[in-house]
């Protein structure tokens, strides 16, 4: 008898929820919830990233949703992709639909009566005491809704003398020409091992591929400006380009790689233009979502308008919104414990704390916070987080 297969809709990676204002890790919600409960439980577990056959992503996605026993959603950040598929599967099957999500997020009117199983996602990460819990929901969910013959599709619900659709037997969905999963997997191993010609290589056809996937354009745009071929402008000039179709986007990711890249130019150029870009970027994407980030990026930019500026109101200005800014990401995160340092995110957010607590005045946190870099960062981040600074403490003079 054939193994009964579970399709899971989500996004993936580390996403930023603009309702929240959190970082949620939907990795880590699949790996260590999801799938594991959904295994036990006696189903083939499959994420709509790890669909059969780049060739066939819509199809092999479109054949999950329907034919797969079970599908469970999980719409934390609001993912529109998993919204949507969500409702093509409560339009073509009656019941055995699991939708997850965080619980201090937006809740759709049109969801609200359905049950959904929640978890609170902490603002930097998922709580083990929290997977645990959530394993247990889950499991004990997908055994409720496998004794009984419950309609969950809103759409079965209230509209009589609906039938369910079929695929063919014939299909043929099943085509074994690789994982997008491991070509995405590939592209980012070889972004974090610096061969950045090949990671743009791979992002740049995965995008073309998925062209509504914003993080393949994201992840091809930064492997591009890292790369500096054939020289560091027109890296970054490309960079730009590739970030275009994506321009006036509320992502914030998209607005601090926007800003990364006119940054970068005005100090390959020292065009004004640049830098006003650069600085209209990071405010975006600061003000959407307080990521420190794009928030030191934003400051950091304020700070180098502030030192050409030849108004002296308008330097007073600049640099006090700096400080503001500043003070708010400090304030934000400098309850952040070694303990909880364990990823690349929160190593950079320890060495933006040290930055802040400099520009503040408060050197004993700052010497505190940038021994704790030291001992966690690699040679790179180390040299990248050295130069921003070392320029920064000259346009302070401290």
């Amino acid at each position: 008898m054939a193994q009964k297969t579970c399709f899971v809709v989500m996004g993936y990676g580390i996403r930023p929820d603009l309702t929240t204002g959190k970082r949620i890790n939907l990795d880590r919600i699949y790996h260590e919830i999801i799938k594991p409960v959904v295994e036990l439980s006696g189903y083939k577990c499959i994420r709509g990233d790890e669909v059969l056959d780049s060739g066939l992503i819509d199809e092999s996605m479109y054949y999950g949703i329907l034919e797969s026993d079970l599908v469970v959603a999980d719409l934390t950040t609001l993912n529109p992709n998993a919204i949507y598929e969500l409702g093509v599967r409560h339009g073509v099957r009656k019941r055995m639909t699991i939708i997850m999500m965080e619980a201090h997020d937006m809740f759709f009117f049109d969801l609200n009566h359905i049950r959904t199983i929640t978890y609170n996602h902490g603002k930097r990460k998922i709580s083990p005491k929290e997977i645990k819990t959530a394993k247990k929901r889950l499991a004990q969910i997908i055994q409720a809704i496998e004794k009984d013959n419950q309609t969950d599709s809103p759409l079965y619900k209230y509209v009589d003398g609906l039938s369910e659709p079929s695929l063919s037997e014939s299909k043929n969905v099943v085509k074994r020409n690789g994982q997008l999963f491991e070509r995405i997997r590939e592209a980012v191993v070889l972004r974090k091992k610096k061969e950045f010609t090949k990671a743009k290589d791979l992002f740049k056809k995965l995008s073309e591929e998925v062209p509504s996937e914003l993080f393949f354009r994201q992840q091809w745009a930064l492997c591009t400006y890292k790369d500096q071929k054939p020289t560091n402008k027109a890296a970054l000039l490309d960079a730009e380009k590739i970030l275009e179709p994506i321009t006036g986007t509320i992502d914030p990711e998209t607005n601090g790689l926007q800003g990364a890249v006119y940054k970068r130019l005005y100090l390959e150029t020292s065009e004004m233009a640049y830098l006003d870009k650069a600085i209209e970027s990071y405010s975006k994407a600061f003000n959407l979502y307080d990521d420190y980030y794009t928030g030191e990026n934003y400051a950091y930019c304020l700070n180098v308008k502030a030192s050409v500026s030849s108004d002296e109101e308008e330097k007073r200005g600049l640099n006090a919104i700096a400080k503001l800014i500043r003070k708010k990401i400090y304030t934000t995160n400098c309850d952040i414990v070694e303990e909880e340092i364990n990823t690349e995110y929160e190593i950079w957010m320890i060495a933006t704390l040290a930055t802040c607590a400099k520009a503040l005045g408060k050197g004993e946190e700052y010497k505190r916070f940038e021994k704790l870099f030291q001992s966690k960062a690699d040679s790179f981040m180390k040299d990248s987080h050295g130069k921003q600074q070392e320029s920064l403490f000259k346009l302070l003079k401290i």
